[in-house]
């Protein structure tokens, strides 16, 4: 079981659709998605290490793999290429 990480921040409109689509995926698939806000100590250290300047950030295996609102079938294909369902 993997785990999607997607970096958000409360002032970013667009993240609530994200985080909605990948936990409705997570429900389906059975794999865990963490929500870290840029804006904590955690989000900072993320968003310096991963070099991210935008949110959402979706993080698959300590890389980021999407920025911006995710469609389910772009999800679906990140989550088979990076392993974390079955393809």
């Amino acid at each position: 079981m993997g785990e999607v990480v997607v970096a958000t921040s409360p002032w970013c409109h667009t993240c609530p659709a994200t985080i909605r689509q990948w936990k409705d995926l997570a429900n389906q698939y059975g794999f865990t998605v963490r929500e870290v806000d840029v804006g904590t100590l955690e989000g900072r250290e993320l968003a310096v290490k991963l070099y991210i300047r935008s949110v959402p950030s979706t993080i698959i295996n300590n890389q980021v793999v999407h920025v911006g609102v995710i469609d389910r079938q772009t999800a679906l294909d990140l989550l088979k290429k990076h392993g974390i369902i079955a393809s």
